[in-house]
């Protein structure tokens, strides 16, 4: 059997939170699921993760400055922004963008099987 990946999810709605790590760590992903921005930033800086998933829920709500200040901090882990509430500029940190209320588990997994295959690190930009 294959080690589970180490991910970080983080929604401030706690029965979203609670809904999406349940399924999450049904599939290979070892969830570290948190509700609090600081504790976010905190779980991303010390651990060996492969992958950050961030969910924007309601429309309106200070979370998505949160997230703003989540997605700006210098992190080196491929970032999944589930943006809900469609409210969310478009963001130029985030790695994976998923807009709208009818964002799917399915959506989700696809884009976490695609950013966590990526290497760790700044990805390089191509040259001219």
């Amino acid at each position: 059997m294959r080690p589970k990946k180490p991910i970080l999810l983080y929604c401030p709605d706690r029965e979203l939170l609670s809904a999406t790590a349940f399924a999450l760590r049904l599939q290979p992903y070892d969830v570290t699921a948190v509700d609090d921005s600081r504790s976010a930033a905190a779980v991303m800086m010390a651990s060996e993760l492969v992958c950050g998933v961030l969910i924007h829920a309601r429309q309106g709500d200070p979370a998505g400055r949160l997230i703003h200040r989540l997605l700006e901090s210098d992190l080196h882990i491929p970032l999944l922004l589930v943006d809900r509430a469609g409210d969310l500029a478009p963001i130029r940190y985030a790695d994976m963008v998923l807009y709208g209320r009818n964002t799917s588990m399915a959506h989700i997994l696809g884009a976490l099987d695609v950013l966590c295959a990526r290497k760790r690190g700044p990805q390089p930009r191509g040259g001219a």
